[in-house]
């Protein structure tokens, strides 16, 4: 996760054939664009970044929405992962996950509340931490990046996926489909931050290849399923399109590992959450990447001060291109106080 970026670095369903849903989605979706001679430009999006680890956290943060709409919160987005109880592939269900009836609940009580639901799951990489592997490559190893290697993930940071294995996206498909319908989304958030296994040795598919196209395969691959056949928005983490030498960047918000090439072979359409925890005086990757014709949400997340700065030199870019902010949390304070989170008073509200 990107707590332990900042800890490093600082101190680091069913695949349906027809329409996703008969459940409405939300409408509150236009992208943040130059607006038209006598059209209002579109809201900002102010969002929060939650990890949400079954059903008691979604109770809680519904009980929080109206105090986080008070606060000018729009958008949520919630990192449930396969903390979920999946109909589609119930061999990767968490036994404590999310349920299809309260996230529907908690989808109506957002839209009540003017706020954006959008699901996320780590895709390609944050496939599995310390120890532990993450389900999909529990229950089906033969989608390991490192079949065979690396016992108890020992050596390594967190596992992927192989991008060029034949079976895997029908799984993710599945997936990514029931998270979207139980969250009646719009959108769709597909991680892919922090992959640093990819065009493995150890992988005899992807030996030897080229991994900005590997890394660009993987997300054009999510792209073609989730704008072009599900017509849902797409966002996903930014780490991984910037070239950490040309950027005089660290491993971990920057790429050291040649996926930074994949900025020019991916969609322009999808909206890339560039995220920076630490303090820096200009940051450069967010021109970069409104440069190349990308929507850009810009992430902070602590010390406070950290956030403000990067906060305040995505506003003096004026760019209606740079949607808002997003605020992430990575467990440092609880569901029930996340409204009183400090970048929710001091760096939200400067967006409002």
């Amino acid at each position: 996760m990107k707590i332990i970026a900042a800890t490093c670095a600082g101190i680091s369903l069913l695949l349906l054939g027809g329409c996703l849903s008969a459940r409405p989605v939300a409408t509150n979706r236009p992208p943040v664009t130059e607006p038209e001679p006598g059209r209002a430009r579109q809201p900002v999006w102010r969002g929060l970044h939650l990890l949400i680890n079954g059903d008691a956290d979604i109770v809680i943060l519904q009980e929080q929405l109206p105090r986080l709409a008070a606060a000018g919160v729009n958008t949520l987005i919630l990192e449930v992962g396969y903390n979920f109880v999946f109909s589609s592939h119930p061999e990767l269900n968490a036994a404590t996950g999310v349920t299809a009836a309260r996230a529907h609940r908690l989808a109506a009580a957002a839209r009540q509340a003017g706020i954006r639901l959008i699901p996320e799951l780590d895709c390609l990489g944050h496939q599995s931490w310390s120890k532990k592997t993450m389900a999909l490559l529990a229950k089906h190893p033969e989608f390991d990046e490192t079949p065979g290697f690396f016992p108890d993930n020992a050596g390594i940071y967190c596992r992927s996926w192989c991008p060029q294995h034949p079976g895997v996206n029908a799984v993710v498909f599945d997936l990514i489909d029931e998270l979207a319908q139980a969250f009646e989304a719009d959108a769709f958030h597909v991680g892919m931050d922090e992959v640093f296994l990819i065009a493995s040795d150890h992988c005899p598919r992807c030996r030897g290849g080229d991994p900005a196209r590997l890394f660009a395969r993987a997300v054009n691959d999510l792209h073609g399923h989730i704008v072009g056949q599900r017509h849902l928005e797409m966002l996903m983490w930014g780490d991984r399109l910037l070239d950490a030498a040309a950027l005089n960047g660290g491993e971990w918000e920057y790429a050291k590992n040649g996926t930074a090439g994949a900025v020019d072979l991916i969609p322009k359409d999808i909206v890339i959450c560039d995220w920076h925890y630490e303090k820096q005086a200009a940051y450069p990757s967010v021109p970069l990447l409104l440069g190349k014709g990308f929507r850009v949400w810009p992430s902070g997340w602590q010390p406070l001060e950290n956030a403000q700065a990067f906060s305040a030199y995505c506003r003096r870019q004026q760019n209606a291109h740079v949607v808002g902010f997003l605020s992430t949390v990575w467990g440092k304070t609880t569901m029930d106080r996340i409204a009183d989170w400090p970048p929710v008073a001091e760096v939200l509200a400067a967006w409002k």
